[in-house]
């Protein structure tokens, strides 16, 4: 186990933030499940550089115990066996956002709401849903199948080692549900850029790879706004089974 798995399976959840992401949608069991915790400050140095020189900079002052993200929800990005390979965090109320991974990463495919038993699941044949960040997986979980897996990718795009992911381990349907702006149309149908290149989205990537796909149509901004509007009721509404 790495120093940051280590390191988060000691760190605990407080009650302002369990309240917070409650009420934003999540369930008590994937709060538990994905990791979710608030980030309490190293016991010892951190043994990366780059998170000594983000998180707590010793030649500014800091101690290179992350002491500079004491207090933020931190939630865990996971490989497919289950490997801890960075996380996200989010400074509330304010909302300020932050990103740290491991070199592993770098050949790994990142998603939040991936699990060992969610791998298992997709293998079996689930279907999976496909969104953008975390709190449109909360959402998505109360308006899905029972037994399909939501995956957060993280951004509007599904990078190439999603993909790769998918082609090998998805044998169900694969449902889109971007955001309805701009960047989320992109993402799933894809665009021109400005040098007139075509930049495929996400149902030429998977389609090319032989993965089935389809883009999920719905009224709403984002399914992490449906259910700030509308709760249970609205979400199901939204995405019928």
């Amino acid at each position: 186990m790495n120093w940051l798995a280590s390191h988060l399976q000691r760190c605990s959840l407080n009650e302002d933030h369990a309240g917070y992401f409650l009420g934003r949608g999540a369930k008590e069991e994937s709060i538990v499940q994905y990791g979710i915790k608030t980030w309490e400050r190293l016991p010892e140095v951190a043994p990366c550089e780059v998170f000594q020189e983000r998180y707590g900079n010793p030649a500014e002052g800091g101690l290179g115990l992350g002491e500079w993200l004491e207090g933020w929800a931190i939630w865990p990005l996971y490989s497919p066996r289950g490997k801890v390979l960075g996380f996200e965090g989010r400074k509330l109320p304010e909302k300020k956002v932050t990103r740290y991974l491991l070199p592993e990463a770098g050949w790994q495919p990142l998603w939040f709401g991936l699990t060992p038993e969610g791998v298992q699941r997709i293998w079996d044949g689930a279907d999976v849903w496909i969104v953008e960040g975390l709190f449109d997986l909360f959402a998505m979980q109360w308006a899905v199948p029972e037994g399909d897996v939501v995956l957060a990718s993280l951004r509007a795009k599904l990078t190439d080692k999603q993909v790769e992911f998918l082609r090998r381990f998805c044998k169900g349907m694969v449902h889109m549900v971007y955001d309805n702006d701009e960047a989320g149309k992109h993402g799933v149908h894809g665009f021109i850029d400005e040098k007139g290149r075509k930049r495929w989205g996400a149902l030429q990537q998977l389609s090319r790879v032989e993965v089935k796909v389809v883009n999920v149509v719905y009224q709403g901004k984002d399914p992490g706004e449906i259910w700030n509007q509308k709760g249970v009721a609205g979400i199901r509404a939204a995405f019928p089974r």
